[in-house]
């Protein structure tokens, strides 16, 4: 693969993964105001947000043109499990030193997309490269 392909590759990545943040902060903040603690808040958030980037990143960011696998589905799900609970701790220890949810959201989104792109490319996609 060549630098270019990498970084379109990543570049559709960071598309599908700002708008799968989109989604994250915006059910979070949607159910932070409506009384939900901020850390429950965070499970159905993840949740969407993660079911949307799968397809979104399968169709759009690796081009996946076969049906899917059951292989494929259980790489996703512990990948996808793994960055969860990297986000999640990530967000419980900035909100609990007072961080508003929304940037802590951002932060941990933050924090976990360079290795999300790898282990999404290297482990889930692989043999769509």
């Amino acid at each position: 693969m060549t630098n270019r392909n990498k970084s379109t590759l990543f570049f559709r990545f960071l598309l599908v993964g700002g708008s799968g943040f989109l989604i994250d902060a915006g059910i979070t903040y949607l159910l932070s105001a409506l009384g939900v603690s901020p850390w429950l808040a965070r499970i159905p958030a993840i949740a969407l947000a993660m079911a949307y980037t799968w397809a979104a990143n399968r169709h759009f960011t690796y081009d996946v043109k076969t049906g899917r696998t059951a292989g494929e589905a259980l790489r996703y799900t512990i990948v996808a499990a793994a960055m969860a609970l990297l986000n999640y701790i990530f967000y419980f220890v900035l909100t609990s030193n007072g961080v508003w949810p929304v940037a802590a959201v951002t932060i941990a989104t933050a924090c976990q997309t360079i290795l999300s792109f790898h282990l999404y490319r290297h482990i889930v996609f692989r043999k769509f490269q």
